[in-house]
């Protein structure tokens, strides 16, 4: 009889410790998903072009919440080099990457420009 009670007390015991693991895997899912995925589906950043200049060394273009800058990146850092802010050159750049999404993230204030912007690539 002891031999059973202790069984049915290890396979208790087990269950108890499974369903936290699971739970808990299921909290950080979903903590994860909400940090890393894009709201409703719009990108933030998008990378518009980038060139390399030497081993791990590049230089990117990138639209983030309306702007258009220029990044130069390693393996370990980021700097920024400068923004494009001729109207032309930033509907240019936006219509050759292809149509934005439809969808804006909120809490991101579109300037003028990126308005533009899409109102040429529509």
């Amino acid at each position: 009889m002891e031999i059973w009670e202790s069984v049915v007390r290890m396979v208790s015991a087990l269950g108890v410790v499974l369903a936290l693991i699971l739970g808990l895997l299921a909290v950080a899912r979903s903590a994860v998903g909400r940090r890393f995925l894009p709201v409703h589906g719009a990108p933030l950043v998008r990378i518009l072009g980038s060139g390399p200049l030497g081993g791990r060394k590049q230089v990117m273009v990138v639209a983030v919440a309306g702007e258009v800058l220029i990044l130069g990146t390693t393996a370990t850092d980021m700097v920024p080099l400068g923004k494009i802010t001729d109207p032309a050159a930033v509907t240019r750049l936006l219509a050759d990457v292809g149509p934005m999404p439809s969808a804006v993230p909120q809490g991101v204030t579109q300037s003028g420009e990126l308005e533009e912007a899409r109102r040429a690539t529509k």
